[in-house]
């Protein structure tokens, strides 16, 4: 996204339902973990809405 600055990463698992849920966040935080980023570097900002907003 040329409109923001920065490098920005998504990270996904698939559970097979809710009771997976738990077990699913595990997997991405070790990735996370493993990639050395912690809860500072998190967003739950949209990137639409981040490029809208970068856009006005």
């Amino acid at each position: 996204m040329p409109e923001l600055d920065g490098t920005f990463v998504e990270v996904e698992t698939i559970v097979p339902d809710e009771t997976g849920v738990e077990a699913g966040l595990d997997v991405v935080r070790s990735v996370l973990d493993s990639l050395d980023i912690t809860s500072d570097d998190l967003t739950t900002e949209k990137y639409t809405d981040a490029v809208a907003a970068r856009r006005s």
